[in-house]
């Protein structure tokens, strides 16, 4: 039997309405609140990364790090490299890539079936946890890639003042 969204919803809080397995609302729920987590985390990554990059264009551009090549070159692009890859996959983790309960079945008039629902929901949790942990770790080697790159055009800087 297929049902549409709404009626999903109305079986989801209509009495008497059978769920498989049992206490599946409350399995799909905490998978939901697992998600938001992981969006919220992934969110405020995406915003680090972006003051990353923001942060070594201003440093780079100060200290002349794009007219010269050498280390300090090579840094300033990996950093704006990795924080970009990373921003890239923190959107990944705040995906929506699909209508919600969409895998819920309607087996019969008064009962939802919520196993590949459920299923599918533990697969994205496990994706976008991968995501956001790869994401993590750029950002995390980006950081002092800038403080060696930051330090390198402050040399260059001097050196040529004087």
């Amino acid at each position: 039997m297929v049902c549409s969204l709404l009626e999903k919803i109305e079986l989801l809080h209509a009495a008497g309405t059978q769920f498989s397995p049992p206490h599946a609302g409350e399995i799909v729920k905490n998978l939901y609140d697992i998600l938001n987590v992981i969006d919220e985390k992934g969110l405020a990554l995406l915003a680090f990364d972006g003051i990353v990059v923001a942060a070594t264009t201003f440093a780079a551009e100060k200290g002349g790090v794009f007219h010269r090549p050498g280390l300090a070159r090579w840094l300033a692009t990996s950093i704006i490299v990795l924080s970009l890859a990373a921003a890239a996959l923190c959107l990944g983790v705040s995906e929506i890539s699909y209508r919600f309960f969409q895998y819920v079945e309607c087996s019969t008039p008064d009962k939802l079936d919520f196993s590949n629902e459920i299923t599918h929901l533990a697969s994205l949790v496990d994706w976008r946890t991968a995501y956001f942990q790869i994401a993590w770790l750029f950002s995390i080697i980006a950081i002092p890639l800038f403080l060696v790159m930051f330090s390198i055009s402050l040399n260059w800087r001097k050196q040529s003042s004087s």
